[in-house]
This record gives structure tokens, C-alpha cells and sequence, in this order.
């Protein structure tokens, strides 16, 4: 190592650049037992000034002639602390999801990948658990989060995948590739950010399709603010623009409504005739505002 620059990798430029070095100490071991050189270096980045820790073991036992007959020392060097892994915030995760997440991320980054194997296996056990997913085996458990619609099919195929891997790292002692754990962080931050961060990112602030009979109750309210009573109308007519927010969801929100009136459980409408509305060829149910 030259004693004043150095070049290193910067875990904050991610990439290579000239460093300082602030303080080092070399300890070469005996040649007799095996010849090594340890050095252990504090190095200040030229260009952003993060400050790191860097370790290096030159291997002049393995040393060997290169292309141009000159001996090749090979160097293993170690920066610390390392790269941050994983880009998932905590702010909308259960603590039990952050908890296992974050502790499977540091065993990545530290290079325990057998425990990072099982720790993304439990990671999705944990979701599973969280969002009260039924089944014995997290196979079926897998299989439910895209019944239960909180994943697509080709979510979950991949997810059996990180399953596999896991059960090899806990029952086999395999240790997993470093580019198979790679894949299996992608996998595992698109299942968090789909079962939690988009819920809690969109929320009031992009229109979303109603899927529940509560959430239309809520919206029909407000909606017929806007008229008086007496007016008869169907619910195209109330509903407006919105009624696209029940695409694929509309008859079975409307036979809901229809037997609340019926019951008196919702008081804001009574019916009334069935006709045709503006042009239309269909026969609609009307309501009448109360």
C-alpha cells in the first residue's frame, strides 16, 4: 500500500477512487510459519471524504510471475463498515416484519449467507403470519396470499423459490450463491412493498377501485350531498364519473345496497321506479333521496 494514497472502493461513491490514507499499520508474519503481510489502514475518500476502515492481506506465499515476469502478490482487502443492504424503509413494516427483514439484510451484507437464506424464508412467514394467512405449511400459505389477492400467481411462484432456498440453508446446511440471495432480496422487497409500502403510499392520493360495500357506503354519502331530497335518480346519476371505481364490482355493491334499504340499515335512499336513463336501453333501478 503506498503511505499516502491508496486506490480503494467508497461504500458512498460506489466506486473506485484515490483515498488518503489517515494512519496504518503493517505486520508482516514470520516467513518460517507463512508469509503474509497484514495491514490495517484508516482511508479518507479524495473526492466525497468518507471515512473507512480498510483491511489487507497480501498472500506473498501465493505469489507468482505475471505476463511480465514480475511477482504478483495477491491482496484480499476488506472495507468496513460495509454497504447497507437492502432499500426497504421501516416506516410502514410491523416490527416483526422490520425486526426479521432487517436482520436477514445483515446477514447478507456479512456474507452469512446460510443465515440469510433462512432469514428470507422467515421474512415471507412473517408477512404471512402478519396478514393472518391460513395454512399449516408456508407452501399453502404462499399459495393463499394470491388467492386472497394480495399477490399475482407469478408472485408466488417465485416466492416457493425463496421457500426452497430457505429449507436447503435450514435442513440441508446449504449455503446459498451470492447471486441466488440477490435474487431472493428483489423477490422479497417487491412482496413487502407490495403488501404494505404501496397500501400505505397511494392511500388518498390516487382514486382506487372499491371493492368493499363499506368503502361505496362512504362514497355514495358524500356523493349525494350534492342533491336535495326528493330527487330520484339511479345510481349511474349519483355516482358520476366515479361510478368507474366500481368496475367489476357493481352489481354485487348494488344487490348489497338494495337489501340494506330494504332492512333499513341504510336510510339515505328508498327506491324508486325502474326505467330507462338518458338514452339508455337498459331498465335501471332508481333511488330516491330521503
Amino acid at each position: 500500500m503506498a503511505k499516502d494514497k491508496v486506490k480503494n472502493h467508497c461504500i458512498s461513491c460506489e466506486q473506485e477512487t484515490w483515498h488518503d490514507v489517515v494512519g496504518i499499520h503493517s505486520d508482516t508474519h514470520d516467513p518460517s510459519e507463512y508469509h503474509c503481510l497484514v495491514e490495517h489502514a484508516v482511508v479518507k475518500c479524495c473526492g466525497c471524504e468518507n471515512v473507512s476502515f480498510r483491511y489487507a492481506f497480501h498472500d506473498i506465499e501465493a505469489a507468482y510471475p505475471n505476463e511480465y515476469n514480475k511477482w504478483e502478490v495477491p491482496i484480499d482487502v476488506e472495507i468496513y463498515p460495509k454497504k447497507e443492504i437492502g432499500n426497504i424503509s421501516s416506516k410502514h413494516l410491523p416490527r416483526i416484519v422490520e425486526r426479521i427483514y432487517q436482520e436477514s439484510c445483515g446477514a447478507y451484507r456479512d456474507d452469512a449467507y446460510t443465515l440469510a437464506g433462512i432469514g428470507f424464508r422467515a421474512t415471507i412467514e412473517a408477512i404471512c403470519n402478519d396478514q393472518k394467512i391460513n395454512g399449516k405449511e408456508l407452501s399453502t400459505k404462499i399459495n393463499n396470499l394470491a388467492s386472497k389477492g394480495l399477490i399475482s400467481k407469478k408472485d408466488s411462484v417465485r416466492l416457493h423459490s425463496i421457500r426452497f432456498l430457505g429449507n436447503d440453508a435450514a435442513h440441508d446446511i446449504k449455503t446459498p450463491k451470492k447471486e441466488s440471495l440477490e435474487a431472493a432480496l428483489i423477490i422479497v422487497e417487491h412482496l413487502i412493498t407490495t403488501v404494505y409500502i404501496l397500501v400505505e403510499e397511494s392511500k388518498g392520493k390516487l382514486d382506487e377501485i372499491i371493492e368493499e360495500y363499506e368503502k361505496f357506503e362512504e362514497l355514495i354519502s358524500k356523493k349525494l350531498e350534492k342533491y336535495k331530497s326528493g330527487d330520484e335518480y339511479p345510481l349511474q346519476e349519483y355516482l358520476g364519473k366515479d361510478l368507474r371505481l366500481l368496475s367489476g364490482y357493481f352489481k354485487k355493491i348494488e344487490k348489497k345496497l338494495k337489501e340494506n334499504i330494504g332492512k333499513g340499515d341504510f336510510k339515505l335512499l328508498s327506491f324508486g321506479k325502474k326505467d330507462n336513463y338518458k338514452g339508455s336501453s337498459d331498465v335501471l333501478q332508481h333511488y330516491i333521496i330521503a
